[in-house]
């Protein structure tokens, strides 16, 4: 070991030091600066991220309730309330789900969505409040109304079901075909409620297959009941991975979703009609998708359609040869401005994008993941209608 080594070494490489080091007192330093520099920087990150959840999430209460009831003051409980409750809830859900648990988290999600777009609002009556004094009991009403209709509006929004039909140029003898894609339904945050009402939309359509891109869920422990309305799909059903199902307990997904009739695509292959459907893992890294299609042997008989969860690797599934490629995962942003957010993420956000003569179709989200809210997005089952 030099002394030029930097003060920021891993500690598990520096444990792996040889013991009869010709230099214990400057590893031993070194160590001790290395967890130092930990600490602080994780103590710098932990001040901003509360500082923003309060900034952000918790002032707004505190400011609205203090607006409409001028001699209250925030006690410790209270704040620990506001600022804890939300978490709490939904950390109980992870531990202990069931049905009560996923309402009550489901609610603080919500909760916490509306804080965030209670935000902007208190923002402004701060500025005006600043030049022009406004009555404060007023004002707190005003505000609350307006978060209460916003919130409304977001989750009749969010409980919606909009079938979007979206037309596909391909072979002429794919005329009048139809496939539906859902995606990001997200059920452990949402119920089986949601996946009967899905499943009867569905049935309705007629398609030839249903096609599901991903996060279908996304807590472990899903029983065979909660998943059973999806042995209930009228037209065979092809599904691949989203990041969620890999968060949790991928192996029992896969069991379950094939014991529901449910054809599970892991880096493979199925051919059905006119149809060549291939499903690809889900990955962290963009780079990899590449190999994994390669790996995959397109039928030249057969019009190759690709799902894959992310809207990554659309450039690499064009220069395959396939035609058209399916995702989800980003929600569209799910509610305003996460949709701006996430864009600098995911260029092609949602809808359907084009290369080369290849199409990518982005679906917006079926579900939601967190507050049961939409705004400035909807959640959608996809008709893709050949044309």
């Amino acid at each position: 070991m030099t002394l030029a080594r930097p003060l920021h070494l891993k500690v598990t490489i520096i444990r792996r030091l040889r013991k009869d080091s010709p230099f214990p007192d400057i590893e031993l330093n070194t160590l001790t600066l290395a967890r130092r520099t930990w600490l602080k920087r994780y103590a710098q990150r932990t001040a901003i991220v509360s500082a923003i959840y309060f900034g952000v999430l918790v002032y707004p209460v505190v400011r609205v309730i203090g607006l409409i009831l001028p001699d209250w003051r925030p006690d410790t409980p209270s704040l620990l309330a506001i600022m804890v409750l939300p978490i709490a809830t939904r950390i109980v859900h992870e531990r202990i789900p069931n049905a009560a648990t996923r309402w009550l988290a489901a609610l603080a999600m919500t909760w916490l969505g509306l804080c965030f777009q209670l935000f902007p609002l208190v923002v402004v009556f701060e500025l005006v409040n600043a030049v022009q004094p406004l009555p404060p009991v007023t004002s707190g009403w005003v505000l609350l109304t307006s978060i209460a209709g916003i919130g409304l509006i977001g989750f009749v929004n969010a409980l919606l079901l909009k079938v979007t039909t979206v037309p596909i140029h391909g072979p002429a003898e794919l005329k009048g075909r139809v496939l539906v894609q859902i995606s990001d339904v997200h059920v452990g945050s949402r119920g089986a409620g949601l996946l009967r009402r899905i499943v009867k939309r569905v049935n309705a359509i007629e398609a030839d297959a249903v096609l599901i891109t991903g996060d279908l869920i996304d807590f472990a422990g899903i029983s065979r009941r909660e998943l059973a309305p999806l042995a209930e799909f009228a037209t065979p059903a092809y599904f691949a991975i989203g990041n969620h199902e890999r968060y949790v307990d991928l192996n029992a997904i896969d069991e379950r979703l094939r014991a529901l009739g449910i054809c599970v695509l892991r880096d493979e292959s199925v051919l059905r009609g006119p149809f060549q459907f291939i499903g690809i893992d889900d990955v962290d890294k963009a780079q990899t998708i590449p190999a994994a299609l390669a790996r995959i042997e397109l039928s030249q008989d057969h019009y190759p359609v690709l799902l894959y969860h992310r809207p990554d690797g659309f450039e690499a599934a064009a220069a395959r040869g396939i035609p058209l490629m399916l995702a989800g995962h980003t929600h569209a942003g799910q509610i305003i401005p996460f949709n701006y957010l996430t864009r600098r993420f995911y260029p092609r956000l949602v809808g359907l994008f084009e290369l080369d003569g290849a199409r990518l179709y982005v679906s917006p989200g079926t579900g939601t993941w967190g507050p049961v809210l939409r705004l400035g997005s909807r959640s959608e089952i996809t008709r893709l209608e050949f044309v």
